[in-house]
């Protein structure tokens, strides 16, 4: 590739680490000789089309140190699918600011759209390299063993469960019942998180519910009475897209916007749902719990391994760039778990692109109720330190 601009963007929901990635672009893109100037895209994939950038070039040493130390995404995010008709305002937006350099921060359908920019550039003769980067609190994204966002996710999660517990704990003799709810979209990586500070049997969580697994409420109420009879509280973790047998979402939003742009649906609250299905059955107060956006982006939980992988992967992105790579996403690639090492390496986005990676079955146990160590074997590396509370 030849001399020219790099133009980059967050996509999707943020995490606490996406700024780290950020980092690591502009920190390699201001040692290569080939990149001009680094624009920052406003709102996405929607500051190309508009042409809404901020220039990030000549960013310090101190203000990139900052960047790293803040939540959330920095230029802004969207969750936009493309349009046609958006086409040759974004090719004239390429041509006209000198980009020769795309690359774009986010989860599976960010992916998508990099590969169909990159497509749209080279049917018309354009000179450029697009390179997607993983981001997501989901840890969905195959070919690679874990995205950044994970590890602060899980460490947020794990904590604030140990947090939620011992408040149940406190406050047994009037609501006995907590029921967690958490992101995670269609698979179950952020709830098995919840997992990884428990010591004891009457720690939280109790109870996981996964979404690889159907949804059964008879055998819940069975789950939630046995541990409550035995230690008199139960805390309950559950993904917010946990489905019944059929399919159907448990808190499924039936009115009013029902889904995202890319057809991704919203639910209302499965854990307000099973409280009241607690409530008629054991006849005991259950309350309930949704972190939503706080567990995307806390910095007070954020992993220091997540805060360096990320950036790990910004750096590469741009390397690959520079050498003219394109089409592909950047990974993370384990080498080993003991001692923890990790390294970068990329795939074709064709690869990863609208494909969602599961929890392995070895990772949930035979109940459907809980994790196994095999999970927290994989987890533990990547998380920060979660505290241990004294019980009287």
């Amino acid at each position: 590739m030849g001399k020219g601009n790099l133009v980059v963007g967050q996509s999707g929901g943020a995490t606490a680490v996406i700024n780290q990635t950020l980092s690591g672009i502009i920190r390699q893109a201001q040692a290569e000789d080939k990149i001009n100037r680094i624009l920052g895209m406003r709102f996405g994939i929607l500051g190309l089309i508009e042409e809404n950038f901020v220039d990030l070039t000549d960013l310090t040493e101190e203000q990139l140190l900052q960047l790293e130390q803040t939540p959330s995404a920095a230029l802004c995010s969207c969750r936009y699918k493309l349009q046609d008709s958006a086409n040759e305002t974004l090719l004239n937006s390429i041509e006209k600011n000198g980009i020769n350099y795309f690359t774009l921060i986010g989860g599976n359908d960010s992916a998508e759209t990099a590969l169909h920019i990159s497509r749209l550039a080279q049917a018309r003769n354009i000179k450029l390299s697009a390179i997607a980067l993983p981001k997501t609190i989901d840890n969905d994204l195959p070919c690679m063993d874990h995205t950044p966002g994970y590890g602060s996710v899980a460490t947020f999660i794990a904590a604030s469960t140990q947090e939620a517990g011992r408040d149940t704990e406190a406050m047994q003799q009037a609501d006995p019942i907590k029921i967690i709810e958490v992101k995670g979209r269609n698979s179950g990586w952020t709830v098995a998180a919840s997992a990884l500070g428990k010591r004891s049997k009457f720690d939280a969580p109790h109870l996981i519910y996964f979404p690889e697994r159907p949804f059964d409420e008879d055998t819940f109420v069975e789950d939630v009475t046995k541990v409550y009879e035995d230690i008199g509280y139960c805390v309950v973790v559950i993904a917010e897209t946990l489905k019944d047998k059929n399919g159907r979402l448990v808190g499924e939003r039936k009115e009013g916007i029902t889904k995202d742009s890319f057809g991704h649906a919203y639910v209302d609250s499965a854990a307000a749902c099973l409280c009241r299905l607690i409530e008629g059955k054991l006849g005991v107060r259950a309350r309930y719990d949704k972190p939503g956006t706080l567990q995307n982006s806390s910095i007070r939980y954020v992993s220091p391994v997540d805060q360096a992988e990320a950036q790990m992967c910004g750096k590469k992105a741009v390397s690959l760039a520079v050498n003219g790579t394109t089409d592909v996403i950047v990974t993370l690639e384990r080498e080993s778990s003991d001692p923890y090492r990790c390294t970068t390496g990329y795939v074709p986005i064709e690869k990863i692109a609208g494909i969602e990676k599961y929890m392995p079955e070895n990772y949930i146990n035979e109940q459907g109720n809980f994790i196994t160590q095999d999970y927290i074997d994989y987890a533990k590396p990547l998380i920060g330190n979660i505290p241990e509370f004294i019980r009287l």
